[in-house]
C-alpha cells in the first residue's frame, strides 16, 4: 500500500492518514471521518476509504489475535 497515496481528494486525506487513525483506535467509516475528514465533503471516495478501513481494521485485528 501506498501510504503517500491520496484517498480523498477534497481533503488531501492519504491513505497513511486512514491507516493512522485505524492503528490509533478507529474501527468504522464513522470515526475514521471523524478523525482525518475523508469522505466527509463530496463523498465520491466513500466506497474506496471504507474498503480501506476494513481491510485496515481486518489486518489490526488479525495482528491483535495472534
Amino acid at each position: 500500500m501506498d501510504l503517500e497515496k491520496i484517498i480523498c481528494n477534497c481533503q488531501g486525506v492519504t491513505c497513511g492518514q486512514i491507516k493512522e487513525a485505524v492503528d490509533a483506535g478507529a474501527a468504522t467509516l464513522a470515526e475514521v471521518q471523524a478523525a482525518t475528514g475523508a469522505g466527509t465533503v463530496c463523498g465520491a471516495c466513500l466506497d474506496r476509504v471504507a474498503s480501506l478501513v476494513e481491510r485496515l481494521v481486518a489486518e489490526r485485528d488479525g495482528r491483535q489475535s495472534n
